[in-house]
């Protein structure tokens, strides 16, 4: 008579495990999987249209265009695992949620030019967000910047544009509000890119001591980074 009691708390604890055992799988498990493999996939995609010599019958980006016409860039940071082409959508939401060749990705995303931006770069203020994805995907990276010494040892990157490779000092570290100042694009006159360059210096928490002028061009890469509700790693450099 004993048994019976004791054989059915045996098979609940059994069943509770068992479903304990099933969200998990389902709610971290299966998605990082799922991840895994889209990020394979783009990245698998990402080696097929990298970068190569201009040419006369085309472009450093001409295979990049090719799977997606609104490519602008390609960005490279030395031992980072950032190595992406930069797409620009008419707004920031797209490539939130698709990855380079279009598709919903797992919300792995990809690399963006703010749409408010100029495609070419050539303005003040050019903006560049991805997600801080786990393992390191997308922009995790720039939070490694937050270390006045990694930046030290990685002053430098590189923008490859339909003109050519171009390079990238990096110059200073943010952690701001996702409705900073840091993400105006918009500058009219040389007193308000001072006043934006003044902006930039008095928020980094890393600063190197050559900065940019108001002649500049400036590239910011930003990315969550956890800190507090709404964070964002900004790593600002200039584009020479």
């Amino acid at each position: 008579m004993k048994r019976a009691p004791l054989i059915g708390i045996l098979a609940v604890l059994v069943a509770a495990a068992g479903l304990c055992a099933y969200r998990y799988y389902d709610t971290a498990v299966l998605p990082e999987k799922r991840l895994d493999e889209a990020d394979a996939q783009q990245l698998a995609l990402f080696e097929s249209i990298r970068p190569a010599s201009a040419d006369a019958n085309g472009t450093p980006l001409e295979a990049a265009q090719a799977v997606n016409a609104s490519v602008t860039a390609w960005l490279t940071i030395p031992d980072t695992h950032i190595d992406y082409p930069i797409a620009q959508a008419e707004d920031n939401d797209f490539y939130l949620h698709h990855g380079f060749d279009g598709a919903l990705n797992q919300e792995l995303g990809c690399p963006f030019l703010d749409y408010r931006c100029e495609r070419d770069f050539s303005g003040f203020n050019s903006i560049v967000y991805a997600h801080h994805m786990t393992r390191q995907r997308m922009f995790a990276d720039i939070a490694l910047f937050k270390d006045e010494s990694f930046l030290q040892s990685h002053p430098e990157g590189t923008l490859t544009l339909p003109d050519g490779t171009h390079t990238v000092r990096f110059y200073a570290y943010l952690t701001v509000p996702s409705t900073a100042p840091a993400y105006h694009t918009v500058f009219v006159t040389d007193v308000q890119r001072r006043e934006y360059l003044d902006y930039i210096a008095s928020a980094a928490s890393v600063l190197q001591p050559t900065g940019p002028d108001e002649s500049s061009r400036l590239l910011l890469l930003s990315t969550c980074t956890f800190e507090y509700e709404e964070a964002r790693g900004v790593l600002v450099g200039v584009i020479e």
